[in-house]
């Protein structure tokens, strides 16, 4: 992408671009995502590990990624290998290394795990640092073949709210409703794999019309509205019969329900919810103006994600306890609580509370959504030299396609009986629990964390941490390199003569977690989880 190109496809200001990227990172995610997950990794252990990750990985990655989009000014492809070159040593050094741990993984009888690390060892062997890029405009299309499925969820749950069959008040009844749409069965199939390709209609919509009259339009008139309905459902949630337990398990860590399982859970869901390891980011920092503060950009989106999450666990929560259902429920566990917590208001306003409350669900979709199709599309107009419709339509045709397998296998393989033969036969010998958790565990629990580790290997050593921060000090207007405790007490650094040249930075510590903190963290979190080693 050119700079003229840049120039005609950019954000509007800092504030544009803010929006935009915290419609991105606020979503499903974080309304739906958040709270299951909680509640399966025990509550509030899980949250503090969960913050602790944002802090020591999300912060230092999402400035890099930025930086590392604004200096390239180009697509996922093109930067990582515009500034360094695609092909060195050391790509051919992390080649033999990609390729000894596949094979360690066939050794230790995971099939699955090595023939992935096969393929990204011959591809970074004859693409190079090219093969990050790659990846980045492929996990998008994977991830929003299934986040679309659960986009259509909400448009079902709107229209079956208006109508009135969404009455239900007991877990029992909101198996009965939720069941035949989770499982496509009992004549629903139709409905949601219709839902669906709505909810992705609509997407292409809004992605059609470009970066600043397309997404940053709709993120700037539906990010606002959405934390209004958020503050909405807290006070319902709150003032449920018993919402202090609910308050207490999602706040109070129980550090006996601590595991690894919990940790490598936390990093996928960080990973997840703020849109790193996916080449969001890095596509939304190359239409960003140079003038723009990074540092200050990178925190507000973290900020804000961080505070919808915890808004949706204090809405959720309560009313999972108050209402008696499990919190462990799963991935519809939001699509059962929170309509039986709605159908007790008196006056008969369940309607109304069920109605604003799934088109909360369906805005933090559709934001996330259009910020998916942003890397391969603008993968295909770089490389491929395709226009932006027909690369949006293409991308949004995959992934709806993609999508309807994803819809008649959401809970299980009954309805995609040979796929699930074939995963079977290749998956640790047996077949998750749905085509749904397949994607979602191979993209948040391996490539996410993977393309993280290599993204911060890539700026921190490659590009060079020392380049990247000189792209962070544009528009940061020196406060990367103000000594830490200075800010904290309100002196500047030529009070007292002191020169701020030798003291500690926040410059220099965002370079020393991203050459250090964040590989580390993530390679074990990675050779965890494909059982390399076990902690």
């Amino acid at each position: 992408m050119t700079n003229e190109e840049r120039s005609n496809g950019s954000w509007s200001g800092q504030l544009g671009f803010l929006l935009a990227a915290a419609g991105s990172s606020i979503g499903l995610g974080n309304i739906w995502r958040f709270p299951y997950m909680t509640g399966m990794n025990g509550g509030g252990a899980f949250v503090l590990i969960y913050l602790l990750v944002v802090l020591l990985i999300g912060v230092p990655l999402m400035m890099a990624e930025i930086a590392l989009g604004r200096a390239a000014g180009s697509n996922p492809v093109k930067a990582f290998s515009r500034m360094a070159p695609a092909k060195s040593s050391r790509t051919a050094a992390l080649s033999g290394l990609i390729l000894g741990g596949g094979i360690l993984l066939l050794i230790f009888n995971n099939p699955a795990g090595a023939v992935i690390l096969f393929l990204l060892a011959v591809l970074f062997a004859t693409l190079g640092w090219k093969t990050v890029g790659l990846f980045c405009g492929i996990v998008p299309v994977i991830l929003l073949s299934y986040y679309g499925v659960i986009g259509g969820w909400t448009l079902i749950y709107i229209f079956d709210s208006i109508r009135g069959a969404n009455g239900f008040t007991t877990i029992e009844g909101a198996e009965k409703v939720m069941g035949p749409i989770l499982h496509a069965t009992e004549g629903r199939g139709p409905a949601v794999v219709a839902a669906q390709l709505i909810f992705m209609a609509l997407c292409l919509g809004i992605s059609i019309s470009g970066v600043r009259k397309g997404v940053e339009r709709w993120c700037k008139m539906l990010m606002p509205l959405l934390f209004l309905l958020m503050c909405v459902l807290i006070v319902r949630g709150l003032t449920l019969p018993g919402a202090e337990k609910g308050l207490r398990f999602f706040l109070q860590p129980d550090f006996s329900k601590l595991s690894t399982g919990t940790v490598i859970a936390a990093v996928g869901q960080a990973l997840f919810t703020l849109s790193l390891g996916m080449g969001i980011m890095l596509t939304y920092g190359c239409y960003l103006d140079r003038s723009a503060n990074i540092a200050k950009a990178a925190v507000g989106v973290i900020a804000l994600d961080t505070f919808a999450a915890v808004m949706a666990g204090v809405a959720i929560f309560p009313a999972v306890f108050a209402m008696g259902f499990s919190e462990s429920g799963g991935p519809d566990l939001t699509f059962k609580v929170l309509p039986a917590a709605f159908n007790l208001v008196p006056g008969g306003l369940g309607i109304l509370w069920n109605v604003i409350f799934f088109l909360i669900l369906m805005i933090a979709a559709v934001t996330s959504a259009v910020s998916l199709l942003e890397p391969p599309v603008s993968i295909l107009e770089g490389e491929c030299g395709m226009s932006r419709r027909n690369a949006v339509v293409l991308v949004t045709l995959v992934c709806s396609v993609l999508g309807i397998f994803c819809a008649l296998s959401m809970a299980d393989w009954n309805q995609l009986p040979g796929a699930g033969k074939l995963i079977k036969s290749i998956w640790y010998g047996t077949a998750p629990g749905s085509f749904f958790e397949t994607l979602d565990g191979f993209c948040c629990n391996w490539i996410l964390p993977l393309l993280g580790l290599v993204t911060a290997l890539y700026t921190g050593w490659v590009w060079g941490s020392r380049y990247a921060l000189m792209e962070l000090r544009e528009g940061g207007k020196g406060a990367l390199d103000n000594n830490i405790w200075l800010i904290i007490s309100g002196f500047d650094a030529e009070d007292g003569g002191m020169d701020r040249r030798y003291l500690f930075t926040p410059g220099i510590l965002w370079g020393a977690a991203l050459r250090w903190i964040v590989p580390i963290l993530l390679l074990l979190a990675f050779f965890n989880c494909i059982g390399l080693i076990r902690f």
